[in-house]
């Protein structure tokens, strides 16, 4: 009846142990509850007789559980927490890509220097594709900034010609030159409408990388 008690005492707190642990590396905490148990094992095997009374002051020598793996985790820290949190991995901000799309399009009125300074942006970034970069930089070359000064240019060209003849009267006096002029309205309309398209194309353009940028460095949870 002495033997089993005192079994039921080393295997209680053996348990206590156990649990104790349960936050430990499994390695480490098997090797902990081997070297406890060979522990009260000598301890019991060197005494003349191991009733109750004797074990219990055994084991109250050994300490609480909790203390012997608190000790064990300052030698040992676990590498993972028992339970870790889902990770949140951001990936760089698009700073720079927000930035080359300003200057290719804002940034282009500012004569030569904003588009140039929006493609070397575009070109920098590692979020967009080279087939993408392709597209921000030949459509439109110069950004809008150019489109509006060459539409401005053309405006003031002349679309048609115009020629001036004298003319006599029946009399033999000179009248006035009329002058008869030629051409259409159908080029001043075609004019106007590539200039919309050439001018609204970079906007487009621009808006369509934007979004595939902010797409691609969106957070990820793992």
């Amino acid at each position: 009846m002495t033997n089993h008690t005192v079994d039921r005492l080393v295997d209680d707190y053996l348990t206590r142990l156990a649990d104790a642990a349960r936050d430990l590396p499994a390695d480490r905490r098997t090797e902990l509850l081997a070297e406890i148990r060979e522990h009260i094992a000598a301890s019991m095997a060197g005494a003349d007789s191991m009733d109750e009374a004797a074990a219990r002051t055994t084991l109250d020598r050994l300490g609480e559980p909790a203390d012997i793996v608190a000790a064990a985790a300052e030698n040992n820290p676990p590498e993972h927490p028992a339970y870790p949190l889902p990770q949140q991995v951001r990936r760089p901000g698009i700073g720079l890509e927000v930035g080359a799309v300003i200057m290719l399009t804002v940034g282009s009125f500012i004569p030569v220097i904003g588009w140039i300074v929006g493609v070397i942006l575009l070109w920098s970034s590692g979020v967009w594709r080279r087939s993408e970069k392709l597209m921000g930089t030949l459509i439109f070359p110069g950004g809008p900034g150019v489109v509006l000064t060459l539409g401005a240019a053309a405006t003031f060209m002349p679309v048609g010609t115009c020629t001036s003849t004298a003319s006599t009267d029946p009399s033999g006096q000179q009248v006035m030159p009329a002058a008869v002029c030629t051409g259409s309205v159908l080029p001043q309309i075609l004019g106007i409408a590539v200039l919309l398209i050439a001018l609204l194309a970079p906007v487009v353009v621009a808006v369509v990388l934007l979004k595939r940028a902010r797409a691609r460095t969106a957070i990820d949870i793992h």
